[in-house]
């Protein structure tokens, strides 16, 4: 049975469907010794499909793992810089299988969920269906109530006005709950009502928590702890 090429990269834990149509557009990935354009659809049973020049493995287990993502890490398998990506912090045999989905940025830590199943990907990513994603931030100084009552009430950002944010305060930290995952947003949030951010974790995705792991630590899951 045929399917779309960034479908079954998606699948096969090579890249979110995204970022599979990204490799699709520089050239990076070819089918049959031909450079694949999107539209193309391959048949996994029969057809050999390469990404930058290795054999995509087809993969039936799914793979669902939550890692403990440190800061100066980059969320990506391919670095053109060089730098130390998560899947290094993964078993040699799990990296080529898994994705990220969605991602964190190089400064941030926290809860990262990786898999191979695309259907989860696209239901956690996709905007309609708005999975909340909380994160614990300590600020460069006490926040003021007008301050946090801003964030609930909204956020005018240049890529557009956020949705209103829960916010709860414990021990001198603020925890927000958004459900859209801007680049940057909740950093862009904080400054744009006169506040720095000295930290930033993700604690929840939805109903998974962060695992009581060690910061480049991860375990193993289910679908169902994740949706």
């Amino acid at each position: 049975m045929q399917e779309r090429v960034q479908k079954f990269l998606s699948e096969q834990g090579v890249a979110s469907r995204r970022k599979a149509e990204e490799f699709i557009k520089s050239g990076q990935v070819s089918i049959n010794g031909r450079k694949a354009k999107l539209g193309d659809k391959v048949d996994p049973e029969k057809d050999e499909v390469k990404v930058y020049g290795k054999i995509v493995q087809r993969s039936e287990q799914k793979i669902y793992i939550a890692l403990n993502k440190p800061k100066g890490v980059v969320v990506s398998k391919y670095d053109p810089n060089g730098r130390k990506t998560v899947f290094s912090l993964l078993p040699e045999e799990l990296r080529a299988k898994v994705h990220n989905v969605g991602r964190l940025d190089y400064d941030t830590e926290g809860l990262l969920i990786l898999t191979n199943d695309g259907d989860l990907t696209q239901e956690l990513s996709h905007p309609k269906y708005e999975h909340d994603k909380e994160y614990e931030v300590i600020t460069d100084a006490e926040p003021k109530p007008t301050q946090l009552e801003k964030l609930r009430d909204g956020i005018e950002l240049p890529t557009g006005m956020t949705s209103p944010a829960k916010i709860k305060v414990r021990s001198g930290k603020v925890y927000i709950t958004v459900h859209e995952g801007k680049k940057r947003q909740v950093r862009r949030m904080f400054n744009a009502i006169g506040l720095g951010v000295r930290n930033l974790k993700r604690v929840r995705i939805g109903k998974l928590k962060l695992p009581d792991i060690a910061v480049g630590e991860y375990v193993e899951l289910s679908r169902e702890d994740i949706l």
